[in-house]
């Protein structure tokens, strides 16, 4: 048996031996295969898909970190995303600001989304991060005999497609000072809707008494930085490490913490090192000293109690005897009804304080965007409801 396994052996020795003889030196290289690019409809012609899908390369644009941020943001839990139906949608969902954006007819969508970052950008179909439109934004006008303004502020015009005041009937009148001119309310909405940021911000859209004398607006109105920039100058500068979540996509000024977010307030050009938000500045002769947003509250709340007060307002009210505004679990509404319970107020012109107050308080940023405007809107209210 040995003898038959070793002459096996020695004959595939022999075979090995006599192939590699045989083997001679390489031929030229063969022509490339081709490479196949897979294209789908709406998505970017060689789109690199790990660029963003890929936690080993999500450096580029970090992805994940910004979904994360995103969440955290009034966008993504405070955007009431289930006003989605068509008249609403544009703004409340994605998909209706999609739509919106692309010029198609926005419609109701029971299964939507909040505005998130499909809302911003396209990257599918643009291949980056680049923002969906950064075009000039048209701001209806809701004072009678002032024009529509054109809010032109670089990136910034993205989030003035939202943040911007919807129409309004009847308009405020500046004009209608008789007593005999009288506004009869019937909507407990009767403000420009809750995205008056673009206007405050430009110094537009609040309303100004004809024998008030108005001063201008903050240096933000036509700072050169923030007019390139826009809104993310300020709610998505970077944060600082460690201190908690604010800025960036969480679009917050606020950390944790409770303390405010003021890196890009110091941005080159704006206010020093040493600046807070609740700051005195340029219009200290109109806070009296104080800082902006303690006398912005102040007087927000000084109107407040006028136009709560029974005896104040109704020296201008035809009719139903009633404060102006009702505090409810969401905030203030305006006490209107229908009939005799129709809030009339006279002269017509009275009214301005009452759109005054939702202006300032729907802004939100307690005089930040625009501290001479607010305080001096608030102000001329006051003033005009404690008029004999």
């Amino acid at each position: 048996m040995r003898k038959y396994i070793f002459l096996f052996g020695f004959i595939a020795l022999g075979f090995n031996l006599f192939i590699s003889g045989c083997k001679g030196p390489t031929g030229p290289a063969g022509p490339a295969g081709e490479t196949t690019v897979i294209n789908l409809d709406g998505f970017k012609e060689g789109i690199k898909c790990g660029e963003c899908h890929n936690a080993d390369s999500d450096t580029i644009y970090y992805v994940t970190a910004k979904k994360y941020q995103w969440e955290l943001s009034k966008h993504a839990w405070g955007g009431d995303f289930e006003r989605s139906s068509s008249t609403c949608a544009n703004c409340h969902t994605t998909e209706g600001f999609v739509q919106a954006m692309q010029g198609k007819t926005v419609t109701s969508h029971v299964d939507a989304s909040p505005p998130g970052c499909f809302a911003c950008h396209s990257p599918h179909s643009t291949g980056d991060f680049s923002l969906r439109s950064v075009a000039a934004v048209t701001l209806l006008s809701p004072i009678q005999g002032v024009a529509d303004a054109q809010f032109d502020y670089g990136k910034g015009n993205l989030c003035a497609q939202c943040h911007k005041p919807r129409s309004m009937s009847p308009k405020a009148d500046p004009s209608k000072t008789a007593m005999t001119d009288t506004i009869t309310i019937t909507s407990s909405r009767w403000y420009a809707h809750y995205g008056v940021q673009s206007q405050m911000l430009m110094g537009t859209g609040g309303f100004k008494f004809a024998d008030y004398s108005y001063t201008g607006n903050s240096n933000h109105t036509d700072n050169t930085t923030i007019k390139k920039e826009g809104c993310i100058v300020c709610h998505m500068t970077d944060a600082t490490a460690g201190s908690g979540i604010a800025g960036g996509h969480t679009m917050n000024l606020e950390y944790e913490s409770g303390s405010s977010l003021t890196n890009g307030c110091k941005t080159s050009g704006c206010h020093p090192s040493s600046f807070t938000v609740d700051y005195i500045g340029a219009s200290s002769s109109l806070t009296g000293g104080l800082g902006s947003h303690t006398a912005v509250e102040a007087y927000l709340d000084t109107l407040k109690n006028l136009l709560l007060d029974v005896n104040v307002v109704n020296k201008w009210n035809v009719g139903a005897q009633q404060a102006w505004i009702v505090e409810g679990t969401e905030g203030f509404t305006i006490n209107a009804g229908s009939g005799s319970k129709a809030l009339k107020i006279r002269p017509a012109s009275r009214a301005g304080a009452l759109f005054n107050f939702f202006f300032v308080e729907h802004d939100l940023s307690k005089g930040s965007h625009n501290t001479r405007y607010a305080i001096e809107l608030l102000k001329s209210s006051i003033a005009e409801l404690k008029k004999l």
